[in-house]
């Protein structure tokens, strides 16, 4: 049987089947790889286990229907376990394909990798069009591969990283293969592009300037405007596309040019007049002003998520966010102004975080209506800023990045208001989630950003249950509690939760309920929290990859 060159492969985060339960998108490092290839001459496929679905063992069935001489995982930390169990089953089934792994953790995390899962043959590390690309042609050529700049590898019991790769001029690269278009797009009603690489930002808890590190070149830089709306116009033309989410860590750059980039986008797209037309993208506080948010609502952008993290002035320093609560505030009320909605990308719990900064934060969220996942916590990943801030203060807790995210020392009251409000979620909210996922992914799918309404409202059921818990959790912390005020307050959470499902229920037209949220033990919930505010033994936040079966 011939073998193609290369097999690019997205690795199922859940690996029993369970849908994703997070935004299902194109994998666009994946596809700018795959175009790059097939510019190259190299036959290339991509599959993409994640948003199918599929199983471990479905997984390595559609990679043998595929052989390859190459097989490129790209790797997000949380599927780190899948892909050391994928490796082996391959291996022991005989496929003898060079395995690569690609992306921000396998870049991150390099070393680490190699020396846990041995499956594994090289790392692409930093930006991967060019360096994987060398790769399989050598490998298709039966050449020496490991002088290549930006490969990782083992020689002789040692880990080897060789010199970084330059970063790709990216006006040179095609559009990305949309092989994956009508399956993502059949899920989300919208498809992804990248309209620059990078952030400018120098903020602690972020990999991408990590990553960025990792090639030599500027840490941004942005796509010539016209090719990207060219880009966007064969979209619409070829796939019927109006709604695209701009997956750039940040639209602007830095300073004025930065901001030109931008404009120069939202010119081109008025001046071609595509009619009904929809974006999203992520942008800083700071870049933002009357005339460029006006100038973005008339190009047809309906939504932007903003990283605000926290209102609390010390954490916005220590985070080197360089941004105000002032300019925070301004931008919001800017971007409401022209009627552009806002995604607050939020860290309610970090390492700066005390009771008094999870009250102004909450009462923050409720002033401005913004409705984040409460129970989840800032993540360390490896080579960042904040990871050597927090071992410099005997402040981390290391963890494989095989088996988990690195944690942080913390007040032990604090971290047992997080457990309490984390063991709600996993033991009530994650069933809900798992139970009606295609569902879920069903109502946010919309014809526009701002026409998720059904979604929005599930949303805002969720986070009243999340809010009103943590606000217990804080009056409890400060005032005192007894065992029965935990019985009443979890059996009102019952009742948010079952609002929560039956909306789902409604609007999808089930016939009865999946999940029964009425048959869910208040006393058994009670307890745990009981037992979790009583001890206080924890002393971190911690975030498991899983918490329970998937």
């Amino acid at each position: 049987m011939n073998k193609m060159d290369a097999l690019l492969v997205l690795p199922p985060m859940y690996q029993t089947g369970r849908i994703p339960d997070y935004n299902p998108k194109e994998p666009m490092g994946l596809m700018y790889i795959s175009a790059t290839l097939r510019r190259d001459g190299y036959s290339v496929e991509i599959l993409d286990a994640d948003i199918l679905a599929l199983t471990l063992e479905e997984t390595v069935a559609e990679i043998m229907k595929r052989p390859a001489k190459v097989i490129g995982f790209s790797v997000m930390q949380r599927a780190l376990p899948s892909v050391k169990l994928l490796t082996e089953k391959l291996k022991n089934r005989g496929v003898t394909a060079h395995i690569c792994c690609g992306g921000f953790t396998a870049t991150l995390s390099a070393k680490h990798i190699l020396e846990r899962i041995p499956r594994i043959d090289s790392i692409v590390m930093g930006e991967g069009e060019t360096t994987f690309s060398n790769l399989v042609r050598a490998i298709k050529e039966s050449t020496d591969w490991r002088h290549f700049p930006g490969i990782a590898f083992r020689q002789n019991g040692k880990i080897i990283i060789n010199q970084p790769a330059n970063k790709v001029d990216i006006d040179s690269l095609p559009w990305p293969s949309r092989d994956l278009l009508p399956v993502c797009f059949g899920k989300t009603n919208y498809a992804t592009v990248l309209a620059s690489r990078g952030c400018y930002g120098i903020c602690t808890f972020c990999s991408n300037q990590a990553f960025e590190r990792a090639s030599v070149g500027p840490n941004w830089r942005g796509r010539n405007p016209i090719d990207v709306v060219d880009e966007m116009e064969d979209l619409r033309r070829m796939h019927g596309v109006k709604v695209f989410k701009f997956n750039d860590p940040n639209l602007f750059g830095p300073g004025a040019n930065g901001r030109k980039h931008v404009v120069n986008i939202c010119n081109e797209l008025i001046a071609r007049d595509f009619g009904e037309i929809h974006l999203m993208g992520f942008c800083r506080s700071n870049d933002i002003d009357s005339d460029v948010a006006q100038l973005m609502r008339r190009a047809g952008f309906e939504r932007v998520l903003i990283g605000i993290e926290s209102v609390n002035p010390a954490a916005l320093r220590l985070f080197r966010k360089g941004e105000s609560l002032q300019t925070i505030r301004q931008s919001i009320e800017i971007l409401r102004q022209v009627g552009i909605d806002i995604v607050p990308g939020f860290m309610i719990f970090n390492p700066y975080t005390t009771v008094e900064t999870l009250e102004v934060d909450l009462d923050f969220l409720e002033t401005y209506g913004f409705m984040p996942t409460l129970s989840k916590s800032l993540r360390i990943f490896d080579g960042t800023p904040l990871q050597e801030i927090m071992a410099s203060e005997n402040r981390l807790v290391w963890r494989s990045p095989l088996e988990g995210y690195h944690e942080y020392l913390v007040d032990p009251v604090v971290a047992s208001i997080y457990m309490a409000l984390k063991t709600i979620s996993v033991e009530w909210l994650d069933p809900l989630r798992k139970f009606y996922q295609g569902e879920i992914w069903r109502i946010k799918k919309a014809p526009a950003f701002n026409q998720r309404m059904n979604f929005d409202t599930l949303n805002n059921l969720i986070f009243i249950l999340e809010k009103e818990a943590l606000r217990s959790l804080l009056s409890w912390m400060k005032t005192g509690f007894s065992y029965q005020n935990i019985v009443s307050q979890i059996a009102r959470l019952k009742n948010q939760l079952a609002k929560a499902e039956q909306h789902i229920i409604s609007v999808s037209g089930l016939a009865e309920s999946t999940l029964n949220v009425q048959s869910f033990s208040v006393t058994d919930l009670a307890g745990r929290i009981h037992s979790i505010l009583v001890n206080k033994v924890f002393r971190t936040f911690p975030e498991q990859y899983r918490w329970r079966d998937d």
